[in-house]
């Protein structure tokens, strides 16, 4: 074989990882190693990791990965505290309704 040979093998083998398919989220997911070599891989893109799939796919994973699944919510609104009643009502304070019968102002 000839050196111009070798060369043309050895660069179809280092771009063969391109070819492949892309990670899917779960894949990404589940082999931590696998998201961070994304990672990596789009960093070094610089602002061209904007416009491409596996940078955005490797980015959804990371947010999955961080933020876990969407909780679920009850449809009744939670009691704090079961030992109050549903309303609450004010007490009624005890204030003077007639004026004239108050005390001599203080001052």
């Amino acid at each position: 074989m000839n050196t111009k040979s070798l060369v043309v093998i050895g660069l179809s083998c280092m771009s063969a990882p391109a070819w492949a398919a892309a990670p899917t989220i779960n894949q990404l997911v589940a082999n931590p190693k696998m998201l961070t070599a994304e990672l990596d891989r789009c960093k070094h893109l610089g602002m061209a990791a904007n416009n491409d799939a596996r940078c955005r796919t490797a980015w959804q994973a990371e947010n999955k990965q961080f933020f876990g699944h969407a909780p679920t919510y009850t449809q009744k609104p939670v009691n704090l505290f079961p030992n109050t009643p549903d309303k609450l009502v004010p007490a009624e304070h005890e204030q003077n309704k007639n004026p004239s019968k108050a005390g001599t102002p203080h001052g």
